[in-house]
């Protein structure tokens, strides 16, 4: 199938233009594990393990969500209470961000196919951002990187609106950036229920990435919209596009 008459392709990042599933997760949870140690000593490695998995399912909870972004330092301050009964101080709570700045950044690795297709598609269409997650410094750097900023504007994070996709908010506001009508948007993501169905109540067109897992795999409900289109990977995205 092709999908006409899109300006503007928007990208989620974990998952679409990088890979971030279980191994870059666990390899991100296994710093701070570390960073925790050596601040404060042993801890129960089965407590930290629901502590992160609560901390990424937080955004999605309640009835109806609020899809409220995770405080980062906040969580980062609960995750020490919870584990060792007390508080950081500002220096441990720096040491702390920055392990996980550190991780995510140095665990992310752009796929070969990413800039080809970037490229390929920049000449015909606007190329944006759209990312959940809790530290927009740590995305940005990562996009610096990987070599992927150049072709990604604008880069909107969910730690700087308060609200992840799918809550409108994200939507609302990179569609005001492109000054575009919803159906001219194309949304590329992995996340069923915040990039597939978050794009299709947006209005937008939308493309499901099957290649990875996401760590918060989220179940299909009934009523849910479908994709305009599923790929296996963002290599096969030219190809809905037209020539």
């Amino acid at each position: 199938m092709r999908i006409d008459g899109i300006k503007a392709v928007v990208f989620d990042y974990g998952n679409t233009l990088i890979e971030f599933s279980a191994r870059q997760a666990h390899a991100c949870d296994a710093r701070l594990a570390a960073t925790l140690t050596s601040l404060y000593g042993p801890h129960d490695p089965a407590a930290l393990r629901r502590i992160r998995s609560a901390d990424r399912s937080a955004p999605y909870a309640g009835d109806p969500p609020e899809y409220r972004e995770n405080d980062l330092p906040a969580i980062t301050r609960a995750a020490v209470a919870a584990l060792y009964g007390r508080a950081p101080t500002g220096g441990e709570l720096q040491t702390l961000l920055r392990a996980r700045f550190d991780a995510f950044v140095e665990v992310v690795a752009a796929d070969p196919d990413t800039v080809p297709v970037l490229e390929r598609l920049a000449s015909r269409f606007r190329l944006a951002l759209l990312s959940n997650y809790p530290d927009a410094p740590a995305i940005r750097e990562s996009l610096r990187r990987t070599g992927l900023a150049p072709f990604l504007d604008p880069v909107l994070i969910s730690a700087d609106l308060g609200r992840v996709k799918p809550h409108p908010l994200p939507f609302r506001l990179m569609r005001e950036a492109l000054a575009l009508p919803p159906e001219q948007i194309l949304y590329v993501g992995d996340n069923w229920l915040a990039d597939v169905q978050g794009a299709r109540r947006a209005g937008w067109r939308s493309v499901w990435v099957t290649r990875w897992v996401p760590p918060e795999e989220m179940p299909r409900t009934a009523g849910d919209l479908p994709p305009d289109a599923v790929i296996p990977a963002l290599r096969d995205l030219p190809a809905l596009l037209g020539p």
